[in-house]
């Protein structure tokens, strides 16, 4: 310890040693003006002196090569006065730093004049071991450590030699375990899921507040009492056979448990456990559950209601089965009617035409008139019925082939030009020039819904016309027929229903105008079999209303025909 530990070093200093120690015991003699010492006292002094030497790098080399950090410090200011190696790597300063620091410097925290106090008073003592403490490295890094303390003398000066104990790592181990064991106990205690744990003969050793809640049962009630007194007796079957598993090697299991709550009832706990082992030994088992009950209830509710869904299902399959046999008899009945109808009223039409080629009187022309009209609409109406039950059986077939839209439209226009003019209606047309001359398609069902709309645009209208126009969509994807009446209207509340079967507005529309309101209905039915659309609405600002279609525009294939 270079300038720490002095010790005579040669012989001047020995002979003045020498000279001392004489002049203390008055042998001092005058020789030449100098003071001499004897021989023998100058060989005891040497003697001493080599043994304080041997002390003194014996006490340097317990200090020096100490694996411990150590430093020495004044008694009365703190001071530290040396360091060695492991001291000085611990709290990162360079030796020169550290001697010219208090020890006070290197605890973290001495705020306070009371701690202050105490904590020096335990620095001073000759002897003492302090700790843990909290110490402050270079860069403010903090170390904890604990120390003792000893007695020492520095040049006549009382000093401690500190040795000192690096519990850092250790205090982080620590710290670290207690934060992964606080966060395992929040994660125990606050999961949702029950969390339990029992030994290898089912006693309970552990569980959370979910299993409290979940049983009823405070902990302090069943921890130690076996599993099998809150467990249905089948499912501590299921139980012992999980451990048998998990002993036989088995890492996980997964099965239901049925659960007894302290207020009756039952609970369905989906388990999944796993083995906990100590030093190589299973020691206990471990579950975590989740509750399934109302999800046990909802499975059996759906089960319940599946059987009687089925039940349900068989007896609309019965009461589907019937009324596809009434709908045959139907279609069968109105088939057969309507051939035995149109037979006789064919007889009756053709008797008519050949009266009125005769001469007849004035009256008796008007009868022929009135009869032909009603044998007219009676065979408009058995002809409706026929429709209707084809397509409502799905016996109607659509044709495709090429036909000239516009040519069609002329023909029913034609058709009902006599019907519009003895109402004194104007029935007019206009046709786009966008619209094709030949499209792909059924030209009988077109003309037959051309016909209805006019038709029933005709019958509802007193005064004005009919205008129909047919026309292109703007992509030209479709072909668009709008028949434009200044008739009655429809009233808005009953435009959803104006195209279902057996409809019209009300009971004075029946008696006014005749009909049985079919003829939209058959209409519909057959623009939605082609691939259409069809609407109405009312005009805006005058009367009467505008009846509308539209259909693919189907012209490849009508071309290359």
């Amino acid at each position: 310890m270079n300038n720490q530990f002095y010790l005579p070093k040669n012989t001047t200093q020995m002979r003045r040693v020498a000279e001392a120690s004489n002049s203390d015991n008055g042998k001092t003699e005058a020789q030449t003006g100098s003071v001499v010492a004897s021989e023998d006292d100058v060989a005891k002094l040497e003697a001493t002196i080599e043994e304080l030497r041997s002390l003194v790098r014996a006490y340097e080399g317990v200090f020096y090569g100490n694996p411990n950090p150590a430093v020495i410090f004044a008694q009365d200011d703190f001071r530290i006065l040396e360091a060695n190696k492991n001291a000085v790597e611990l709290y990162g300063y360079t030796r020169k730093q550290m001697c010219e620091m208090s020890l006070l410097d290197l605890f973290a925290d001495v705020a306070g004049d009371r701690y202050r106090l105490t904590l020096e008073a335990e620095l001073r003592k000759p002897y003492n071991s302090l700790g843990p403490f909290v110490h402050r490295g270079a860069a403010g890094r903090e170390l904890v450590v604990s120390m003792v303390f000893s007695s020492f003398a520095v040049e006549g000066r009382e000093a401690r030699i500190m040795q000192i104990q690096d519990e850092t790592t250790r205090r982080t181990a620590e710290e670290a375990v207690r934060a992964s064991e606080e966060r395992f106990r929040e994660l125990f205690e606050n999961a949702n899921d029950v969390i339990f744990l029992h030994d290898l003969k089912g006693r309970l050793m552990a569980i959370n507040r979910a299993a409290e809640s979940l049983t009823g049962y405070a902990r302090a009630e069943v921890l130690g009492k076996s599993i099998e007194e809150l467990i249905a007796p089948d499912s501590w079957q299921l139980n012992q056979d999980s451990i048998r598993a998990h002993l036989g090697g088995s890492p996980t299991q997964h099965f239901e448990l049925r659960v007894l709550p302290k207020a009756g009832g039952v609970r369905f706990l989906e388990v999944n456990t796993r083995v906990i082992y100590r030093k190589g030994h299973a020691v206990a088992i471990q579950g975590i559950g989740r509750d399934v009950t109302e999800r046990k209830t909802a499975e059996q509710k759906l089960r319940d209601s599946a059987r009687e869904l089925q039940i349900k299902n068989e007896e609309l399959s019965k009461a589907l089965q019937m009324a596809r046999e009434a709908t045959q008899l139907k279609e069968q009945f109105l088939a057969n009617t309507s051939h035995e109808l149109r037979t006789p009223l064919n007889g009756i039409m053709g008797m008519i035409n050949l009266m009125k080629t005769t001469e007849l009187a004035a009256d008796q022309r008007e009868y022929a008139d009135a009869i032909s009209q009603c044998a007219n609409d009676l065979l408009t109406i058995i002809n409706d019925l026929l429709d209707l039950s084809q397509i409502g059986a799905g016996r109607v077939a659509m044709e495709s082939r090429p036909y000239d839209p516009a040519e069609s439209l002329r023909s029913v226009v034609k058709m009902l030009s006599l019907r519009a003019s003895t109402k004194g209606l104007k029935l007019t047309y206009e046709i786009d020039p966008r619209v094709p001359a030949t499209i792909q398609g059924d030209s009988v069902r077109f003309r037959q819904i051309l016909t209805n709309l006019i038709a029933n645009a005709v019958k509802f209208t007193s005064t004005g016309g009919v205008r129909v126009l047919l026309t292109t969509s703007t992509d030209g994807s479709r072909i668009r027929c709008e028949v434009v009446d200044s008739g009655i209207g429809v009233d808005e509340a009953l435009r959803k229903r104006i195209f279902d079967a057996f409809f019209q507005a009300d009971g004075s529309t029946r008696r006014r105008f005749g009909g049985t309101g079919l003829g939209l209905t058959i209409s519909r039915q057959l623009v939605e079999l082609m691939g259409g659309q069809i609407g109405m609405f009312n005009n805006a600002g005058t009367s009467g209303a505008t009846f509308w279609f539209a259909l693919p525009l189907r012209i490849e294939m009508a071309a290359a025909h």
